[in-house]
């Protein structure tokens, strides 16, 4: 008889358990994560002659980021990030140009939309500065650099998947609105724009 009950209990008890579980998993208040994007868009070149070798690239490049959850479906962020390079050597001379932006924002994580308790759709909004710095080496000038900054916003879709507890990948969809450079090169033409990118991270704390 005590078999019996023994096993009512067992059988019971293991789907809350699992419930239990499922649902701790999907809370991620307490957690945060040190993440790094690859972008996927973009254009990418680079030549090589008599005169001298250069390299450009348009889009996200990468990005390095901090996530900190606050609560089961928001979290606070902070990122920095490589939108454009441009790069050069001729005759000497060596020009370098990039645009890096510093964002603090936040994401929302709906429990509602979760896939699986382990695969967490998201937005996200973030804004702060979009820094152009140029520098020049070589020459008559010798060397100078120029940094000049104009404030924007960066709105973003994707998805996190917890593949364990300590390790993530993400997909991810943006768009960056950019102010007006001052200081007009091939990187801040159309410093604005659309991109995607692909990113693992590594986390710690919360449940």
């Amino acid at each position: 008889m005590r078999v019996k009950h023994l096993g009512l209990l067992i059988a019971l008890g293991v789907p809350v358990a699992a419930r239990a579980q499922a649902t701790d998993t999907l809370s991620l208040t307490g957690r945060s994560s040190i993440n790094i994007g690859i972008g996927l868009t973009g254009q990418r070149t680079a030549n090589v002659g008599l005169a001298g070798v250069g390299t450009h690239t348009t889009g996200e490049v990468g990005s390095f980021g901090f996530v900190h959850w606050i609560h089961p479906e928001v979290a606070v962020t902070i990122t920095a990030a490589a939108l454009g390079t441009d790069a050069n050597v001729v005759g000497g001379e060596s020009h370098s140009a990039a645009v890096t932006p510093i964002l603090f924002g936040a994401s929302y994580s709906p429990l509602a939309l979760a896939i699986t308790p382990t695969i967490r759709p998201y937005v996200s909004v973030a804004a702060g500065p979009y820094f152009h710095t140029i520098a020049d080496a070589g020459g008559i000038s010798g060397e100078t650099t120029t940094v000049e900054s104009v404030g924007g916003v960066r709105s973003a879709v994707g998805a996190n998947w917890f593949v364990s507890r300590h390790f993530l990948v993400s997909v991810e969809g943006d768009y960056h609105a950019v102010g007006h450079f001052s200081h007009e090169d091939v990187l801040t033409q159309k410093p604005s724009g659309f991109g995607m990118s692909f990113g693992f991270g590594f986390a710690w704390g919360g449940r």
